[in-house]
């Protein structure tokens, strides 16, 4: 049998933030492709790579004019070789969407947030966890109560070890029986505070939790994400 005819657009992804959530977002968008239009079908991605230990270095000494200056130069380097949409591939690195978008002009960036923002709306409250950056921002929280929806972060001491676990275990690939043990614990509580769901919103936590290994509903950004990201590629969002 044939294959389906590919008129896909290119998708310009910054990663780096980390390898293991790019490899993954590489992967997930391939496979659906592969899925939709059959045979050898794969996905037209320009991944551009940042050294995540120089985006760590900054984002952990406060120098966000130095992440969207890295992160500004990889969406016009994109959209120079021709990609036709960027994506950041990560949600700490959101908080400088506003400055990647202006860096690309006409081109769109496909917003995590916004994004997750249309995945909560059918809640009133929701929990949140991501780095340190991500659940101190309010970048999410905004976007939330914008939609009726209101926002259950954990307490510091939690929001500590929900950080720390990102940067020493999931970014570097390390998945144990005691971060899933622990990131449940604080799960726990937010349900306890009233959430009705719990936003996963960090690239890797998707592969410590998943949907149903929790009380509530696990809402996964990085799902949302890719879920959009496939549909660009595809053009169905025209």
């Amino acid at each position: 049998m044939a294959e389906q005819k590919s008129e896909l657009k290119r998708l310009g992804i910054i990663g780096g933030t980390t390898w293991v959530s790019s490899e993954h977002y590489y992967r997930v968008l391939n496979e659906g492709v592969a899925a939709r239009l059959g045979g050898s079908h794969s996905a037209p991605v320009t991944l551009w790579s940042v050294e995540f230990g120089e985006m760590a270095r900054l984002q952990h000494d406060g120098d966000w004019a130095g992440v969207a200056r890295v992160l500004t130069d990889a969406a016009r380097r994109l959209v120079d070789v021709g990609c036709d949409g960027v994506a950041l591939a990560a949600n700490t690195t959101h908080l400088i969407a506003d400055e990647v978008r202006a860096a690309i002009g006409n081109v769109p960036l496909i917003d995590l947030v916004q994004l997750t923002g249309e995945a909560v709306s059918s809640y009133r409250k929701v929990g949140l966890l991501g780095t340190r950056f991500t659940m101190q921002s309010p970048m999410f929280g905004e976007e939330f109560q914008r939609r009726g929806v209101e926002i259950a972060l954990p307490s510091g001491d939690d929001q500590q070890v929900v950080h720390d676990v990102i940067y020493d275990e999931l970014g570097r690939g390390v998945i144990s029986e005691s971060a899933r043990s622990a990131y449940l614990a604080v799960i726990d509580k937010l349900i306890a505070e009233g959430a009705q769901a719990v936003v996963l919103a960090c690239t890797e936590q998707g592969l410590l939790l998943k949907d149903g290994d929790a009380p509530v509903p696990l809402i996964d950004t990085t799902e949302v994400h890719c879920r959009a990201l496939l549909r660009f590629l595809l053009g169905e969002d025209e």
